[in-house]
């Protein structure tokens, strides 16, 4: 029966193996000069861009799981695939250099036309293997195609290669760390006397929202989950978001459904395609770096603030209520997309 009591999570959390990589708790902050700015609710940060993990973000967590789930199979090595400035590629790698594991980085795009710089420059930093494949599209087969090639290379090598893919079978596990992470933010905002309203997030696989909208299922929390989507529209991505946090239920040993009406999300923000800076989205960066000295990514959090910016300015959002923006970081990819903001930047 729901709810259930945090110490009956965290029995549930403590079943699964975890490897520390993550600095947590992650601080949660008021933001009173950008309330301010934005004249509406009172606005608290989730500063998961301060995780430590290379340069920090939401990834760590998820990490401290799926890489405790390799070395408890084995492996000696990663195999993972994403966009060439991938937040989750930067952080494997880092991940697997600390714990001693090999990288193969399948990254989707043009080597020729991918500046080394931001999350590139650090996945090679960290001693990356990395395989270009010609195709822009996150959920591409060739994607899938190309990692299975490379694990079964490594396995005729006598290799123990890991497959680390958030849009399919590493999702649950993944999602699982942020219901520890929603068991985080409930002991911080009982300590601050906070009762938020709703929690804002850029959703780009959906894994990330679907641990928070398990985790406030389970603890019974009052407030809205809303998933600003970076990458795909409604149709596409909330199911697929149910689906997570239902599986990501069964590995805690819970038999539960992800109702449709628990899963928000918010398409409106994408813009011209995922990875692509918005109009918006740089407005975003500027505001809240010029309110509160806090810096979003080009293509991620700062549309996910977009989208809260926008809820206030169309009065979804009321004066009287209270948010909390879950900046799951990405930094790295602001210096990889500089040239895109720089006339912005310079012709105020």
């Amino acid at each position: 029966m729901l709810p259930i009591t945090i110490g009956q999570i965290e029995n549930a959390l403590a079943s699964l193996p975890r490897t520390p990589l993550a600095y947590l708790p992650t601080p949660l902050d008021e933001a009173p000069r950008l309330t301010q700015a934005l004249g509406g609710p009172r606005i608290l940060i989730k500063r998961d861009d301060l995780t430590g993990l290379a340069l920090g973000g939401n990834k760590a967590r998820k990490l401290e799981f799926l890489m405790a789930d390799a070395l408890a199979q084995g492996a000696d090595c990663i195999v993972t695939s994403a966009a060439a400035q991938s937040n989750i590629v930067r952080s494997i790698s880092a991940a697997a250099a600390k714990l001693g594991l090999e990288m193969f980085a399948v990254l989707r795009g043009e080597k020729e036309k991918e500046e080394i710089q931001g999350n590139l420059l650090l996945d090679y930093l960290f001693g990356a293997k990395v395989i270009f494949i010609n195709t822009l599209d996150p959920y591409s087969q060739l994607s899938s195609d190309t990692m299975e090639s490379i694990k079964a290379d490594l396995q005729a090598k006598g290799r123990r290669p890991y497959i680390i893919d958030g849009r399919y079978q590493s999702a649950p596990l993944a999602a699982v760390s942020f219901v520890a992470a929603t068991i985080e933010l409930q002991c911080q905002l009982e300590q601050m006397n906070a009762k938020p309203t709703h929690v804002f997030l850029s959703t780009g696989s959906g894994t990330t929202q679907a641990g928070i909208c398990l985790g406030t299922m389970l603890l019974g929390a009052s407030y809205d989950v809303v998933g600003i989507s970076v990458q795909k529209p409604i149709d596409f991505i909330a199911p697929r978001i149910s689906e997570k946090a239902t599986s990501a239920a069964a590995l805690l040993g819970l038999r539960l459904d992800m109702p449709g009406e628990h899963v928000i999300v918010d398409d409106g923000y994408i813009g011209d395609s995922y990875g692509v800076p918005t109009a918006g989205g740089i407005e975003a960066m500027k505001m809240i770096a010029r309110t509160e000295g806090l810096i979003v990514d080009p293509v991620y959090t700062s549309k996910g603030l977009s989208g809260l910016i926008g809820w206030v300015r169309q009065g979804k959002l009321k004066d009287e209520d209270t948010v909390v923006f879950w900046h799951t970081g990405g930094v790295p990819a602001l210096f990889a997309k500089s040239r895109a903001l720089e006339k912005d930047l310079l012709t105020e």
